[in-house]
């Protein structure tokens, strides 16, 4: 289902974040009430899996809305790779993709799982440039992938830190 990359560290970074949605997985079909997963997020647990999809999407299809282009090459490059380096991610838990649609908050937890886990495999296999971006600007799809799974470990802190890795070579 997924491609496998050439490198060592591209491979890391893939693993990361089928590591982070096979622990989600497990723990949604402990509890699929989602009692579980709290955060410091206004986003309901099927909001949140919609939003991780929206943000996997949007790195290959584009984002409706960038940075400036200077924001993204000095300070957005900067915070990506400082992300990268720590293996975790600080950002506005309930702020939504800009320009995206909104959230549904009557799907169904297991549809937007569904969403996610399409979203995640495409990126997987996915071997061309990512688009930019909104804050980061380019990014490898090793980088894409591992800024992904921080994404997914930062907004449902119950997943914890599986997987979490300082940067390597993704740069």
């Amino acid at each position: 289902m997924y491609s496998q990359t050439t490198t060592p560290e591209g491979e890391s970074s893939r693993s990361d974040l089928r590591i982070v949605l096979d622990e989600l997985a497990r723990t949604i079909a402990a509890d699929p009430s989602g009692s579980t997963f709290t955060s410091g997020s206004t986003f309901t647990l099927t909001e949140t899996l919609q939003h991780a999809a929206q943000s996997i999407e949007y790195s290959l299809s584009g984002y409706p809305v960038l940075k400036p282009v200077g924001f993204r090459k000095t300070i957005g490059r900067a915070v990506k790779h400082l992300f990268l380096r720590r293996g975790a991610m600080k950002h506005n838990l309930a702020a939504p993709v800009d320009g995206a649609p909104e959230l549904d908050p009557a799907l169904a937890v297991s549809a937007a799982l569904d969403r996610l886990n399409t979203a995640a495999a495409a990126l997987l296999a996915h071997t061309g440039p990512l688009q930019a971006h909104p804050t980061y600007g380019v990014c490898t799809p090793q980088q894409g992938a591992r800024l992904q799974a921080m994404h997914l470990r930062e907004h449902l802190p119950a997943l914890g830190v599986v997987g979490a890795k300082p940067e390597t070579a993704d740069r």
